[in-house]
């Protein structure tokens, strides 16, 4: 997890923009309902007045309302107001009845509803006798809004009697209104674009960069930590399991954080409205049907990362043995096996998938009946006057954006246990620790040229013996050193050990006169060319291949190198020569090419040190001995090690050590060995008889 934040916090400043947007994104998002309820309340119901402060009015209209009041509201309502004597012509051509008499003109920066209402309501209603009638404070008070939308056919008539154009004031009202209502939509939309271009960069660059240190650490493992997990496995970690956490990034960028914004900023805009009890009938419907598909489907999320994991398994097992499944006629066996893996995890998408569907109309018919609900009872309080047709359009809108928040954060939480599961597998990779590290301070190489084993022993991880003990012996520079033994006598493990694929446990090896963990892997790994059991080429061309190894590429070099391990020939026979294509694992050369490239392969680098671990197997007897030939030519002045199981190919070694269960029995020049070694004698009479 440590590293998961760690290469999340690279785009935090990114992550804060995004937030920062996403907050405008709401605030964009809940204001459309209020300019959609003022169209609807003031611009149509109301005719575009959306107060009733007059903007002008009559001199008899303006002497009522005075009439009511008294000492600092009379002071501000008469200072607001500027009298226009009739036949003023800067004035008349907006108010057709200063023709005929004086008006009175608002000039005032203050919203005087307050004042007004009212002294308005008690000028307008009279009874039978002409008397005016007063209005209890507690009448008025009880449903301002409700009063004050009734107040304004008042207005209306106010501004007809002044000769104003009506149609104008209305349709000037719902042009500001709409134009700024589109305007917030630009706006809203530009966000939305910005925050999701934004919110993709940052969870795909996590993505790669998240995938680029998996990869280094992977292969950064030593062979023991590679046996802690499978090839197939390592494959989906990189690639699978790195997806749900990038998308789980992608979540919490787009819905994590926007989806409480707007759920809470749309509970502030409905709360107190009597149909409140509606919004929290629809939560905890949406709460229940969550929770029943989060414990019906969640156990299935986890379990698909290990089904995928097998079925990626068994393909690649099918693949890379493909010759031997022919070879013994056993592809129904693995159609079989791979149908099981493959059936296995179909049910298991198919049972996530029926869930996921039944529950998308299931919340649909959940969001329409919350629909209906809102609209019977709402038309029930604009029947009693207790709610504007506008407010119940952005009453609709607003619940709809809560449950589609408290929507979107269910399926978030659906999502989760499945990214949690690769987030651990991840989690796995990067907390292998690594065995064979470099030493806080570490040395540097002496110039001697040599490697020494002084009382080695090497016992693998979690084993109950030693695989090595008791190895000691010397190589100097021009010096060859052959190694041989039954199968299992240590070998490999032996010469395994000085690029420390592993470390020893007991003694020490020394490279130019320091300890090989004093010193840097990646100084130590550059003095040495390795070829190991199984050429393994990489797809791209012969040439790549040849230079692989090489940090200054020299073309010259690594011709002479194919040349010497005998490769020139076959190289030449196409007409493409050094720029023949080679396939993923060089499955398009036979196995005798594939092992002389990589024998080119590792005498391009040009090391002190070269080891051959069984790399001439695959050859024929004079492929073999040609090519033993030449190398013996250019390797004068290195140190060279083989690992052999024929005699014939190490017969000319300066130093054959025979290795019989992890122990050195016999060390020396072939013919000294004929003579003081049982076990390469017998090594030898089993091979190339009594006589040679």
């Amino acid at each position: 997890m440590k590293e998961i934040l760690k290469t999340l916090s690279k785009y935090k400043w990114s992550i804060l923009l995004v937030i920062g947007l996403l907050v405008g994104q709401a605030y964009c998002d809940l204001a459309l309902p209020t300019y959609t309820s003022n169209i609807v309340n003031i611009g149509i119901q109301n005719g575009g007045i959306e107060n009733i402060t007059p903007i002008a009015m009559r001199e008899e209209t303006y002497n009522n309302i005075k009439y009511y009041l008294g000492g600092e509201d009379l002071e501000k309502f008469t200072s607001s107001y500027k009298l226009i004597l009739k036949s003023d012509e800067n004035y008349i051509k907006d108010y057709g009845i200063l023709n005929n008499e004086n008006i009175y003109v608002y000039i005032g920066e203050d919203n005087l509803d307050d004042i007004i209402m009212m002294p308005l309501m008690m000028s307008v209603f009279k009874d039978p006798n002409g008397t005016k009638l007063s209005f209890a404070v507690e009448d008025i008070t009880k449903n301002e809004a409700l009063i004050k939308s009734g107040l304004v056919s008042v207005i209306r008539n106010e501004y007809a009697s002044l000769g104003m154009n009506l149609e104008k004031v209305q349709m000037d009202y719902i042009y500001k209104v709409g134009t700024k209502m589109i305007l917030v939509a630009l706006l809203a939309f530009t966000l939305t674009g910005v925050s999701v271009y934004l919110s993709s960069k940052i969870s795909a660059g996590f993505a790669r960069d998240l995938r680029e240190k998996m990869v280094s650490k992977v292969l950064d493992f030593e062979p023991q930590d590679l046996a802690k997990f499978s090839q197939a496995s390592l494959i989906t970690r990189c690639t699978n399991d790195i997806v749900q956490v990038q998308g789980l990034i992608m979540a919490f960028l787009r819905i994590i954080i926007f989806a409480p914004i707007m759920a809470i900023g749309a509970i502030t805009k409905v709360s107190g409205s009597s149909l409140s009890w509606i919004i929290i009938v629809s939560v905890i419907a949406i709460s229940m049907l969550m929770l029943i598909l989060f414990f019906v489907v969640v156990p299935k999320f986890k379990l698909f990362q290990n089904l995928l994991d097998r079925l990626n398994l068994v393909s690649r097992e099918s693949l890379n043995g493909l010759g031997v499944i022919r070879a013994f006629a056993n592809e129904k066996e693995e159609e079989k096996r791979f149908d099981e893996a493959n059936k296995a995890l179909t049910k298991n998408g198919l049972f996530v998938n029926y869930a996921m569907s039944i529950m998308m109309p299931t919340l649909t018919f959940l969001m329409n009946s919350v629909a209906i609900l809102i609209i019977w009872f709402g038309a029930e309080e604009v029947n009693n006057f207790n709610m504007q047709v506008g407010d119940l359009i952005a009453f609709i809108t607003y619940t709809m954006q809560i449950i589609m928040s408290f929507l979107m954060i269910s399926m978030v939480a659906i999502m989760l246990p499945r990214a949690i599961v690769s987030i651990k597998r991840i989690n796995e990779i990067f907390k292998t620790k690594k065995k064979v590290k470099d030493k806080e301070k570490t040395k540097k190489f002496k110039d001697d040229c040599f490697v020494e084993f002084k009382d080695v022993y090497f016992r693998y991880p979690d084993a109950n013996e030693d695989v090595l003990r008791n190895i000691n012996f010397k190589a100097e520079k021009g010096s060859v050193t052959a190694f041989i033994g039954s199968t299992g006598s240590g070998k490999s493990t032996l010469i395994n050990l000085i690029p420390r694929f592993y470390d020893v446990t007991g003694g020490k090896i020394l490279v130019n006169g320091q300890d090989i963990r004093d010193v840097k892997l990646e100084d130590l790994r550059d003095l040495i060319s390795y070829v190991p059991q199984k050429g393994k080429l990489f797809k791209g061309t012969i040439m790549s291949n040849l230079e692989f190894g090489q940090k200054k590429k020299d073309e010259n070099l690594a011709k002479e190198a194919a040349r010497i391990a005998q490769a020139e020939d076959f190289i030449l026979e196409d007409s493409k020569a050094y720029d023949s294509e080679i396939s993923e694992g060089g499955t398009n050369v036979s196995g005798g090419q594939r092992q002389r490239l990589s024998i080119a392969r590792a005498l391009a680098k040009n090391s002190e040190i070269l080891i051959f671990d069984d790399s001439f197997s695959a050859l024929d007897f004079k492929t073999d001995a040609a090519l033993r030939k030449e190398l013996a030519k250019h390797t004068k002045d290195k140190i060279v090690f083989i690992v052999a199981q024929r005699v014939s190919s190490i017969m000319n070694a300066d130093n054959i050590i025979v290795l019989n269960e992890g122990e050195i029995v016999g060390s020396g020049t072939h013919e000294e060995l004929l003579k003081t070694c049982d076990v390469y004698r017998e090594i030898k009479i089993s091979q190339l008889g009594k006589e040679d």
